[in-house]
């Protein structure tokens, strides 16, 4: 079994965090890491650097994680792949697509890998919404909708985060997650954006809010805080399908309930999500709803109209989804 040598640039929280959960993995090492706060001897069994430079050209990386400030993620990143070592940058890749677009020419220069830490997509409930999305069985994608309401207590006024220089500004840092999101379940493209913000300061852009309209009707809308308690921090997603409702909970999305018209090759995408549990079900009959006893039977189908489509379907059900475990597990 091969085992892959990391070299973790950044050591803060986040950092640590990365660290502890691939220690528990058996083909992944971390060997180095470059901070200029890390305490030599602090962390066993990995070399300590003070300058990013010096860990890109420690022969012994395989891999580089980087994990400093948006602003210097493409400098790093390209210095690393010119070194020979595949990349994992968090979000965002960059801060300009400027600097996108050299990473990129980069990498098909080396042929290295790189990858973006856009994990909500690999999360359980989000891979099976995924499938469901791009299957057509629920219908189209007609509108998606975040909103996420984060703490400030920990981002005082002169953190870098407040920086558009430093972090691209929240729907740059933040926000990227769910434009990524959103975007996994579509194979539509956007073709425009509009958007607004506050600032509750000259320093402080603490609301801001995109809408994003995509090529074949698809229409998001982003809006993200950083102004309240964390007693009060949710995240929530909102799809809108031809044929259901679905509300997806969690800022790593953990839970949530769904509203359906379907047939038994929807319900059975359903039945996939992570804890499912069918709370009621209803046969259609004769375009009426009817109680149904037996939900396991071949009901007969029903024509439906949704924006123009006709689709067929044999049953309304409410249910919700939860996946077990704590999100950071």
């Amino acid at each position: 079994m091969k085992i892959y040598k990391i070299g973790i640039i950044g050591y803060g929280g986040f950092g640590q965090f990365l660290h502890h959960w691939w220690a528990k993995l058996e083909n992944v090492q971390v060997v180095a890491i470059a901070d200029s706060k890390a305490k030599m001897g602090a962390v066993d069994g990995a070399r300590i650097y003070r300058h990013w430079e010096e860990l890109v050209e420690d022969a012994d990386v395989d891999i580089v994680s980087i994990v400093t400030p948006p602003s210097v993620h493409a400098e790093i990143a390209v210095a690393a792949m010119l070194a020979g070592k595949d990349v994992l940058v968090e979000k965002p890749v960059a801060i300009s697509k400027a600097q996108a677009q050299g990473i990129l020419e980069v990498r098909m220069e080396t042929g290295r890998s790189i990858m973006v830490n856009h994990m909500l997509r690999y999360t359980p409930v989000i891979r099976e919404m995924i499938g469901i999305a791009k299957s057509g069985k629920l219908g189209k994608l007609r509108h998606a909708q975040v909103a996420n309401f984060a703490q400030d207590a920990s981002l005082p006024k002169e953190h870098w985060f407040w920086n558009r220089d430093f972090s691209g500004g929240i729907m740059i840092e933040h926000g990227v997650h769910f434009f990524d999101l959103i975007n996994s379940m579509t194979t539509e493209v956007p073709i425009r954006v509009v958007g607004d913000s506050h600032f509750r300061n000259p320093v402080q852009q603490d609301q801001v809010a995109a809408t994003v309209v995509y090529d074949q009707g698809l229409i998001a809308q982003h809006y993200h805080s950083f102004s309240g308690p964390s007693f009060f921090e949710q995240t929530t997603i909102r799809l809108t399908f031809d044929l259901a409702r679905i509300e997806i909970q969690g800022w790593i999305p953990m839970s949530g309930k769904v509203t359906a018209l379907t047939n038994n090759d929807s319900l059975e995408l359903l039945e996939r999500l992570p804890g499912w549990e069918l709370l009621d079900c209803v046969q259609l009959s004769d375009g009426l709803e009817q109680p149904d006893v037996d939900t396991t039977g071949e009901a007969p189908s029903h024509l439906v109209n949704a924006g123009g489509i006709d689709y067929m379907v044999n049953k309304h059900l409410t249910g919700r989804f939860s996946t077990p475990g704590t999100k950071s597990e």
